[in-house]
């Protein structure tokens, strides 16, 4: 992000970080994982709170997507992906392509530029309060 600033403050852009469902809701047997990805939430807020002087937006998504990563944990903590991964209220695990990545693309262009230093949860309901 520091290398891209003056780029970014010249165009005014946009960036998009990746955090998890893990760090917001304490996911079983992530501790690491979910520490990691909340200092990522705390640095995207840092940035966004510092950078909008500048027209830079920053916002994080918390993606629940079927990739080659979330199989790989699966196979090597199975414990954990039982105890966390369910399936979305959707009825289906995202689409990174379709229903992460056209959401991104959006958090960059102009119709959203006022929003800044926010979670956007993309679990297909998976964050949803009781």
């Amino acid at each position: 992000m520091q290398k891209c600033y003056p780029h970014l403050k010249e165009t005014r852009g946009s960036v998009v970080n990746f955090a998890s469902g893990a760090g917001l809701f304490g996911n079983y047997g992530q501790c690491s994982y979910a520490a990691a990805k909340e200092g990522i939430r705390g640095l995207t807020r840092v940035a966004a709170n510092e950078w909008g002087v500048d027209g830079i937006n920053v916002n994080i998504v918390c993606p629940l997507a079927w990739t080659a990563q979330l199989e790989n944990f699966q196979n090597a903590y199975p414990e954990a992906f039982e105890a966390n991964v369910h399936m979305p209220p959707a009825g289906h695990y995202g689409d990174v392509e379709t229903e992460i990545g056209r959401v991104v693309v959006q958090l960059c262009g102009p119709d959203f530029k006022y929003m800044n230093g926010e979670t956007l949860t993309l679990e297909g309901g998976m964050g949803l309060c009781p």
